[in-house]
Order: C-alpha cells, then sequence, then structure tokens
C-alpha cells in the first residue's frame, strides 16, 4: 500500500525532532537548510567550550520510493560511524506509522 504525502511528511517530522533531541544531547548542533529535505550537523569540540569543529555532515531524508535517511559525506571515519550510529538508534527507537 502507498504512504500518502502527509503520513511520510508527518513521520519525517518526527523523525527530526527525534534526530535533533538526541543529536543535541550528544554535543552536536543541527540546522536546517533552506528549501531542502536536509540538516547540517556539526559537533561541537570535546573540551565544551562551545566552540564548533571544522568537520561538519550533511543529513538528508530521500523522499519516496526510497524512503530513506543518508549521511554524508560517505567515509569510514570514527566521527562519522559514531554519528550514524546515534542517527540509527534513535530512528529505530521511532515508532512506525500505519495508514487507516
Amino acid at each position: 500500500m502507498k504512504k500518502s504525502k502527509a503520513t511520510e511528511a508527518h513521520r519525517v517530522a518526527t523523525d527530526v525532532a527525534a534526530l535533533k533531541t538526541a543529536l543535541k544531547k550528544q554535543g552536536y548542533i543541527t540546522r536546517k537548510r533552506p528549501k531542502q529535505a536536509a540538516w547540517t550537523i556539526t559537533p561541537l569540540n570535546h573540551r565544551g567550550t562551545g566552540r564548533k569543529t571544522e568537520e561538519c555532515y550533511l543529513l538528508t531524508y530521500q523522499p519516496s520510493p526510497i524512503s530513506a535517511w543518508v549521511l554524508h559525506p560517505q567515509t569510514n571515519e570514527p566521527q562519522r560511524q559514531t554519528l550514524l550510529n546515534i542517527i540509527q538508534r534513535t530512528l529505530a527507537k521511532q515508532p512506525t506509522l500505519t495508514a487507516n
């Protein structure tokens, strides 16, 4: 059964809210990219001074028929793997919506 656009938009909004909360707890800043289903994720430095580090990542949502989150750049760096684990854990905890 094909999901409606409203159902998908609600799920994405719920996912984004959960991701922003989880990432903030882990010391990341998220910013929405204008006119895109994309968010820039910037880690704070490890000392807790509040200064941003040089690295930043782009989290995008790929709409139907893919319906998946993608983290860019796709490298094997430990920082990216940590961020990807946080995102995957958060999305796994989200309830799935069923169309009525």
